[in-house]
């Protein structure tokens, strides 16, 4: 193996990362994962329990999260296509899996650490301890929609080839199945955040449960909901990951 490689990639991702953060993106990141936590914030829970807060207005941070990751995962492929950069990118002595790598390691790091950090807010807004373990299980349940959504995301990217309709096909995309699916469903993103929580507050608290009063979650559910999420990304992002290094052409 090539002793260069690892220093090639992390030079790539790092100037992913510079090259993105720039002020306008930078604003638009962080200004969207707050308006998605204060919106959630502002639901009253109306229960005692204050880590149910949670799970209040995750419809919005979800529809809010997939919005963003749609634009830029879509500026990042489709547009790189369109405005030629990445022709020029590839002109230079660097291998094509590390710049497919680079950005979705650089995107995913981006969105996922402001999203993280704005949603602890969440501890102090609604009195929830660092150690409670269903706001760590919060945060891998939106690592894992990030994941799901970057898949997608970059899949059409690669057959459309194009940013604006990337983004408007990816969104709808999303949008449409969390409205044709219900909340109880492990294909809307509501529906795998509910199974995730809800599951870890039966094997973590005693009765009454507050994220899902009604019916118990099963451990079939919970285990669907990660590896509906993790399942897709892996086969999505692999398919693509073997397109761009191998098949791509680029005019």
């Amino acid at each position: 193996m090539n002793k260069t490689a690892p220093k090639t990639f992390s030079r790539l991702v790092l100037w992913e990362i510079e090259n993105n953060l720039n002020l306008p993106l930078l604003a638009l990141i962080i200004s969207s994962a707050i308006l998605a936590v204060l919106v959630q914030s502002a639901e009253p829970s109306g229960t005692i329990h204050s880590y149910v807060n949670l799970n209040n207005g995750m419809n919005i941070l979800f529809l809010i999260l997939t919005l963003i990751t749609c634009i830029l995962f879509s500026r990042s492929f489709a547009g790189s296509f369109s405005k030629g950069e990445l022709k020029r990118m590839l002109s230079y002595p660097v291998k094509r899996w590390h710049v497919f790598l680079s950005k979705i390691v650089a995107f995913n790091l981006i969105i996922f650490s402001i999203y993280a950090s704005v949603y602890t807010v969440n501890l102090y807004l609604n009195s929830i301890s660092l150690l409670e373990p269903l706001y760590y299980a919060a945060l891998f349940a939106i690592f894992l929609q990030l994941l799901f959504v970057c898949a997608i995301s970059v899949s059409i990217s690669m057959v459309t080839k194009s940013e604006l309709i990337s983004m408007v096909t990816s969104f709808l995309l999303f949008l449409g199945l969390d409205n044709f699916f219900d909340n109880n469903s492990v294909f809307s993103s509501i529906g795998r955040f509910k199974f995730i929580l809800g599951y870890l507050e039966q094997i973590t608290r005693t009765g009454p449960y507050q994220i899902s009063p009604d019916v118990l979650i099963t451990f079939e559910q919970f285990t669907s909901s990660i590896v509906f999420s993790l399942l897709t990304a892996i086969v999505g992002l692999t398919v693509v990951f073997i397109y761009f290094t191998r098949k791509m052409e680029v005019d």
